[in-house]
């Protein structure tokens, strides 16, 4: 059993998020998203309206670097992104929408070749020891992420966690991204588990909606990553500043009944 937030929880499979959650949001996604803009600019000299327009479609300040927490750049999939650039790029370069997608994949192409992944995965806290500790009690493990694979499996690797995982879901894998449940589902019937025998943990309103709308046992928002106790509130069951606040329950021989949703 697991105690979070004074609950006492017993999943038999916890569901993670990356980034914010494990890793280090904002080196890994801002260092990914200077990276590509970079990479833009050296093709095309965008103008002062494409760089305005940028900075409202997407949701950042290009004067302070701050991100809208609940904006495209904090929550969207890599994808995503890619898309409402390429709209920009239309709009307001005079690219046709086949050359303005070109533009950003042969952009994105670059930037993911180029980026210092292993150097921009910086965990939150001893990631490892938390879900080594969390496997050697029993309970199975997965992970949700819109990032695409090849950063994800360097990132993992790096910190030495993919064999902690008994499934990896991508944003790059083929199925529909949070906020739909498909990615959750998809993990519980690849593992054998049922929705209700789940909890999801996650950084941001996508990953807790997500696992409201698949039936999860409980949806734990952690701080730790680009929103606060407040903005993640409407969304969250549960509220703890980071995977570290997991506990393992009973400790020292205590006996305690779960709560079951």
């Amino acid at each position: 059993m697991l105690r979070i937030a004074g609950q006492t929880l017993n999943p038999r499979l916890v569901v993670l998020d990356k980034d914010g959650t494990l890793i280090a949001f904002e080196a890994m996604w801002h260092g990914w998203f200077e990276r590509l803009m970079e990479v833009i600019a050296s093709q095309i000299t965008l103008n002062a309206d494409t760089r305005r327009g940028l900075a409202g479609t997407l949701g950042y300040d290009p004067q302070s670097g701050a991100w809208d927490p609940l904006g495209p750049l904090t929550i969207a999939a890599t994808g995503e992104v890619a898309l409402l650039i390429a709209s920009q790029l239309y709009r307001y370069q005079g690219k046709t929408w086949e050359e303005a997608l070109a533009v950003v994949a042969r952009a994105e192409e670059i930037a993911r070749a180029t980026l210092p992944v292993e150097k921009l995965t910086v965990p939150i806290g001893d990631v490892r020891g938390t879900l080594e500790r969390l496997r050697r009690h029993g309970l199975l493990l997965a992970l949700a992420t819109t990032d695409v694979r090849a950063t994800t499996e360097r990132s993992l690797a790096h910190l030495g966690l993919s064999p902690l995982f008994a499934t990896i879901l991508c944003g790059d894998d083929g199925i529909p991204l949070k906020p739909a449940p498909d990615m959750a589902l998809e993990i519980c019937r690849r593992l054998g588990v049922a929705p209700q025998e789940a909890i999801m943990v996650g950084d941001t309103s996508v990953d807790l909606t997500m696992a409201r709308r698949a039936g999860y046992a409980w949806a734990v928002g952690v701080t730790s990553g680009a929103l606060s106790r407040e903005a993640l509130a409407p969304y969250a069951d549960l509220i703890i500043p980071d995977i570290h606040a997991i506990e393992i329950w009973p400790e020292d021989g205590e006996k305690t009944n779960a709560v079951q949703r």
